[in-house]
């Protein structure tokens, strides 16, 4: 996968808040600094310019999902997102994240524990901050690479599709299913997808605020499969936990 542009950077960082969504002040990534506020300088979000890669965000959707509360995530997830830092940069690169993050347990996760999603967020935060790229884009990043990786831990379930519709389709009913059965305490997301004027809309409905990894997830998907249409941000939360896509040529 391309590196991503001065990853690892931290000449010339823009502090300002992050919304998770252009156009809306993200109420989560406000709570979020209320709650960590002893480390507000140091994790603060560059902020994102309008119009720069989300399509017009509608305002009915800019309410929080009604999944409610948010829920913690797979040790899996954190691992990947190491991984992940360590491939895009270097390994120092990760332990200056790690410690500027300052998580209680020093970033030691079990792949089959699970972990509040606060700390996700610190740690991007942090790799944020020390590369001075929005939070968003590197969400986004993870989220395709994240495909990929999918496709390496599960080929048995991967290799069920030959299409990026045809895997879209099945991730509620089937793919979600199977991954609850090799992980008990799993609480994916809502995925779902359906055609509408002969385009593909695919919905997202979580107890996370992830919108930007699933958009990432659903380009790594069209990757795979060599498909050359794009995807479309419809609308999404205020928080980001549930976002509508369109995949179009």
């Amino acid at each position: 996968m391309a590196r991503i542009p001065g990853f690892g950077r931290s000449e010339g960082v823009s502090v300002a808040p992050f919304a998770f969504c252009e156009g809306a002040s993200s109420q989560f990534a406000k709570a979020f600094r209320i709650m960590h506020r002893p480390m507000a300088r140091m994790h603060a979000f560059p902020s994102l310019k309008t119009g720069t890669h989300l399509a017009p965000v509608n305002a009915s959707a800019r309410k929080r999902s009604p999944l409610r509360q948010e829920l913690p995530l797979k040790g899996l997830i954190f691992s990947e997102l190491i991984r992940f830092m360590e491939e895009k940069q270097n390994p120092l690169f990760v332990e200056q994240v790690i410690a500027a993050a300052d998580l209680p347990n020093d970033a030691a996760f079990s792949r089959i524990g699970v972990y509040p999603t606060a700390h996700a967020l610190l740690l991007v935060g942090a790799a944020s901050q020390l590369s001075g790229i929005p939070v968003a884009a590197l969400c986004e990043e993870f989220g395709t690479y994240l495909f990929g990786r999918f496709n390496i831990l599960y080929p048995e379930i991967m290799s069920s599709y030959s299409t990026a519709e045809s895997l879209l389709e099945h991730v509620r009913g089937h793919i979600h299913e199977d991954v609850k059965v090799l992980y008990p305490d799993a609480t994916p997301p809502e995925v779902t997808m359906r055609t509408q004027d002969g385009q593909c809309i695919v919905e997202y409905r979580s107890h996370r605020p992830l919108a930007h990894i699933a958009c990432g997830l659903i380009r790594g998907c069209l990757d795979h499969f060599g498909d050359e249409r794009k995807i479309e941000w419809i609308n999404c939360s205020e928080s980001g936990d549930a976002a509508t896509f369109r995949i179009a040529a």
